[in-house]
């Protein structure tokens, strides 16, 4: 499925007061969705200070080259697409909301995203802005 804007009526639904806080409550999210891409191996990297650096790498599926200007948007997943998913989606994915990166982008005020999919020769490196634009 691609990343999309959730419908308002799903966003109200399902939306969440909960931000992440911390940097463990960054890595929790990171390692989660590097489930949800089908990993097999998951390695973290954290900056002594816990702050600079924190960096999930995974052998997921990656994320398609038409969804990588969607990546950082609040309430854009590839999980579900409208309410009714919810209903279906209980224990195949950790998370759905389309919250975490961007949760995670206004802690940090700016993120790198690198991501390959099968077929891709290297991997693209998304540097995204406070405002969630990919450069």
């Amino acid at each position: 499925m691609t990343i999309a804007a959730l419908p308002s009526q799903a966003v109200r639904a399902i939306g969440s007061t909960q931000a992440l806080t911390d940097s463990a409550s960054v890595v929790k999210e990171l390692v989660d969705n590097a489930l949800d891409a089908q990993s097999t191996s998951v390695a973290v990297e954290i900056s002594t200070n816990t702050l600079d650096i924190i960096q999930v790498k995974d052998n997921g599926h990656g994320i398609a080259p038409v969804d990588r200007h969607l990546v950082c948007r609040r309430y854009c997943t590839s999980k579900i697409k409208d309410l009714n998913d919810l209903a279906t989606i209980g224990g195949a994915s950790l998370g759905f909301r389309g919250e975490a990166l961007a949760s995670a982008l206004e802690l940090s005020g700016g993120l790198t995203v690198t991501t390959r999919i099968v077929g891709e020769a290297t991997a693209v490196s998304l540097k995204v802005g406070q405002n969630g634009e990919v450069t």
